[in-house]
């Protein structure tokens, strides 16, 4: 067994010093970089919370604005007599059910992202849209029968009028 001489001692502490001073500086840099990714996931979770916020907000919109269409379009099934004051609110219930829809692509068209859920309510509110027009052209085609109707009946009373004054006159 040789003795370790000074030199080879004191260069054996500084290699030890040297590498548990690396070996230090690379863990507080581990843990350094640790919190800072946590801190960056977290600002990236809060955009895309921010995010779905907004979605949510945006859907639920377009859900109530759908309601109110759909509500609407009940209410305008009930009618069955037609007169001005009906006819009237029909026109109220078909404008309230156009301005829905039209709420509605305006909601769609800000989502910038072409999601297959916004494509969806894209065709529903074209969809709300035809079928606002059928119902406008169903109301305005009841209101002309009955008009028609008023019509006929008036005429066929003149026309037994006539036939009665005819007759008497015989």
């Amino acid at each position: 067994m040789k003795p370790i001489n000074a030199y080879e001692l004191k260069k054996s502490y500084q290699v030890f010093v040297l590498n548990f001073v690396f070996l230090l500086l690379f863990a507080v840099l581990c843990v350094y970089f640790y919190f800072k990714t946590s801190a960056h996931e977290y600002d990236l979770l809060s955009a895309k919370v921010k995010e779905t916020e907004k979605l949510i907000s945006l859907r639920k919109e377009i859900n109530k604005n759908f309601d109110i269409a759909l509500l609407r379009f009940r209410e305008l099934s009930t009618f069955t007599v037609t007169n001005s004051e009906e006819m009237n609110r029909q026109a109220v219930m078909l404008t309230d059910i156009r301005d829905a829809n039209v709420k509605i692509k305006s909601l769609v068209k800000e989502n910038r992202e072409p999601t297959p859920s916004f494509m969806l309510y894209d065709k529903l509110s074209d969809n709300v849209a035809t079928m606002a027009g059928i119902q406008d052209s169903l109301s305005i085609t009841g209101y002309q029968i009955e008009t028609l109707k008023d019509q006929l009946k008036s005429c066929l009373k003149n026309n037994r009028a006539a036939e009665i004054k005819i007759n008497r006159g015989r």
